[in-house]
């Protein structure tokens, strides 16, 4: 209860509340606010009631699965199987009233990442003026988006040689993000600007989208376009519109994986660096489950490394299958394979 006391007699202070909160006849024991659980196993729900507070059920709502008990201490299992935080809505029903609690639980996988390591097999030239944000290939080219006000581009380039065949150059009000193609259409990302462009197969620009969250990376899953901010979100959005169809949250057996970047998606699987990190998640598209984890540390000799910005960067060859990686400012661009590592 909190108590007001009043020491004046100003209009202030006379107007001041004094109706004392009305408190709960139950409380919610189990589970606590953001509290842990490993996906497969039951939640418990504990109540605690007031003396004279007789519980006829208790009703827990959570992704629209809504499940009726009696009692006051039982486990029941989510339906759902993606990862990330879930809101618990629970109404406890007795004594002609009921009263609603919220909590939110964090559903974790049950297993770890698989741990995966690189062998590289060819390597090209990179434009180190490039701050790359999106990469991707068509029809042996290698497409690319880059980043910084007053540097951001939308390049064509020779896959082998690196050299630019075609440039587009944004406007310095614009921080260049991800790229994708979809419906032979090539998207662009911009930063925080709020707005993306939309290319034809000339990379002439056709019109122009609007977006509410940051830009970071942009892949093409079947129909949809798949889009990063800074979270632990990913989000899957209708080309037509631009609108945000579904969401998802990306976790491992641990936490969370925030700050998402670059995508693509390969063999169904949406594969993501994560900004500042020397490595790449695979993400389960149904789940948010972070099923791979694959280190790319070492990848840049010594003396290949000044100046060099971060990883970021993966485009597969849609005819060769073929997978290519770099980084922003990275001087090469390499084929890579990837294989679990060993002990």
């Amino acid at each position: 209860m909190l108590l007001l006391i009043s020491c004046g007699d100003s209009k202030d202070e006379a107007k001041s509340p004094t109706s004392p909160r009305i408190r709960k006849a139950t409380n919610i024991e189990s589970p606590t606010q953001n509290q842990n659980f490993t996906r497969g196993n039951q939640i418990s729900i504990s109540v605690k009631t007031a003396d004279d507070f007789v519980v006829d059920s208790v009703q827990v709502s959570v992704d629209e699965q809504v499940n009726s008990f009696t009692g006051v201490n039982f486990q029941f299992s989510l339906e759902s199987r993606k990862v990330g935080t879930h809101r618990l809505l629970i109404k406890v029903f007795g004594s002609g009233k009921s009263e609603t609690h919220y909590r939110k639980v964090i559903i974790l996988s049950e297993t770890a990442p698989e741990e995966l390591t690189y062998e590289i097999q060819n390597t090209y030239p990179h434009d180190t003026e490039d701050y790359t944000q999106g990469l991707l290939i068509k029809d042996d080219f290698l497409y690319e988006s880059t980043g910084q006000k007053g540097r951001s581009t939308f390049k064509k380039k020779d896959l082998k040689t690196g050299e630019t065949l075609k440039v587009v150059n944004l406007s310095s009000d614009f921080f260049g993000e991800g790229l994708s193609l979809i419906n032979d259409e090539f998207y662009q990302l911009t930063w925080t600007a709020g707005q993306g462009f939309v290319y034809d197969m000339n990379m002439e620009q056709v019109r122009t989208f609007n977006y509410q969250v940051e830009g970071w990376g942009l892949a093409t899953l079947n129909s949809e376009l798949v889009l990063t901010d800074e979270t632990e979100k990913i989000y899957f959005v209708d080309p037509a519109s631009f609108t945000i169809q579904r969401e998802l949250q990306v976790y491992d057996n641990t936490g969370k994986i925030d700050a998402l970047n670059e995508l693509e998606v390969i063999d169904g699987l949406i594969y993501a660096n994560v900004y500042q990190e020397d490595y790449i998640v695979v993400i389960d598209p149904d789940t948010g489950e972070v099923l791979q984890k694959i280190d790319l540390s070492g990848m840049l000799s010594e003396s290949d490394s000044d100046g060099v910005d971060v990883l970021n960067g993966i485009a597969q060859d849609p005819e060769t299958g073929r997978i290519y990686v770099t980084g922003k400012l990275w001087p090469k661009l390499f084929e890579v394979t990837f294989q679990p590592k060993t002990i």
